[in-house]
């Protein structure tokens, strides 16, 4: 099952031109790495189950573990990060059915008479995409693993336009290079994919 999508199937390199008696070489263009996009993922769907595991810098945790060897150190280094989640597994009083946020999101409920906060966070590396809930008391009951919660990420490149030779790999690469980190964390979940020319 494929787990990422590129929305680019080549990219091309401007190779330098050789002068006459020997000159040097003009700089060769290192256009950036196209978007990178996953489909949204369902846990036990058609993405793994939640495992609980201790995350190293983290701790104990609810982990979703979803490979994907597109997922390299150059790519998460190189890239802008956007993880979402539409946790419509939360009664709709404290998570709206269509709402869709990007992590890290704090979710806070009253379980009993206690208050609590869900932490959501995604966590890239290499080969792998990592959902992590975390919560104070380590107890991902009743919300955690109920039906309905699922997750989409993109990896963003990070387009320097002063950098000699570089371009934007791909159309959608190419109507984001004009919107710094902070304005892609800044928009919407429905903004982005306007402006990136995506589905929803």
């Amino acid at each position: 099952m494929k787990m990422h999508t590129y929305l680019a199937l080549s990219t091309t390199l401007i190779l330098g031109l050789t002068g006459i008696g020997g000159c040097k070489k003009q700089p060769v263009a290192q256009p950036s790495q196209p978007l990178q996009s996953s489909e949204w993922l369902i846990p036990g769907g058609n993405a793994p189950d939640w495992q609980n595991k201790t995350v190293p810098g983290i701790g104990p945790a609810q982990v979703l573990e979803i490979d994907d060897p597109s997922i390299t150190p150059e790519s998460i280094q190189s890239s802008v990060v956007l993880v979402y989640g539409n946790l419509a597994g939360y009664p709709a009083n404290i998570w709206p059915a269509e709402k869709v946020g990007l992590m890290r999101l704090l979710v806070g409920y009253t379980r009993g008479i206690l208050p609590r906060t869900d932490v959501w966070s995604g966590m890239p590396t290499p080969g792998k995409m990592l959902i992590l809930l975390t919560n104070p008391d380590n107890e991902y009951d009743p919300y955690g693993n109920l039906p309905g919660h699922r997750f989409r990420y993109f990896f963003v490149p990070k387009y320097d336009p002063t950098a000699a030779g570089r371009k934007p790999a791909d159309g959608a690469s190419t109507l984001l290079a004009k919107y710094s980190e902070s304005d892609l964390r800044n928009m919407t979940y429905e903004q982005f994919c306007e402006v990136a020319g995506l589905k929803k």
